[in-house]
């Protein structure tokens, strides 16, 4: 009786193993994306803005990619107010300005820092709309989150903004949870 190998088709040439029971070893990749961009690579990063004063129509969070050779992967926003409010994502263009954030690596034991420009923490200005790519609601002393599943991709050189509008100027904050993969990397 013959044998054959069976080998990996992305050209490592390794090769399958074998149990003791006769049962082929394999395993699966089910973690979300974000887990093993932060565990492989080091590139998961959380930004958070916090506007004491938010008022409607103010732009209270902005994020550019500034990298040539990744994609950003958004997997979710989490919108939390003072009051009522309705939260708008939009893709954006010009030159922010304001106050600077700097996004947390998710990986503590990484020295990675993000290639993206960020800005919040009180209105965000310079900004052209160029479409809405979300929006959501909720109740006064409410939080929500927009999960896109990492399907809000920034390419290099593109931009999002979150618009906060409420009948009350308050606080509000945001959390955008995301990562970096190599162009073209599947």
């Amino acid at each position: 009786m013959g044998f054959f190998n069976l080998q990996d088709g992305g050209g490592t040439g390794r090769l399958a193993t074998v149990s003791a029971f006769f049962r082929l070893n394999v395993s699966a990749k089910t973690n979300p994306r974000l887990f093993y961009s932060s565990r492989d690579e080091g590139k998961a990063f959380n930004l958070i803005s916090t506007d004491a004063n938010a008022a409607a129509g103010d732009y209270v969070f902005y994020l550019k990619n500034t990298s040539t050779t990744d994609n950003l992967y958004v997997k979710h926003i989490e919108f939390h107010a003072a009051n009522a409010a309705v939260w708008k994502v939009w893709e954006v263009t010009g030159t922010a300005g304001g106050t600077s954030i700097t996004p947390s690596n998710l990986n503590l034991g990484s020295p990675n820092e993000a290639e993206s420009i960020g800005f919040g923490d009180n209105a965000v200005t310079g900004l052209t709309t160029v479409k809405q790519v979300g929006t959501h609601r909720h109740d006064a002393n409410g939080e929500g989150e927009m999960s896109y599943e990492d399907a809000l991709i920034l390419t290099p050189g593109a931009a999002i903004a979150v618009e906060y509008d409420a009948g009350t100027t308050g606080a509000a904050e945001i959390d955008c949870f995301f990562h970096y993969e190599t162009i073209g990397k599947k």
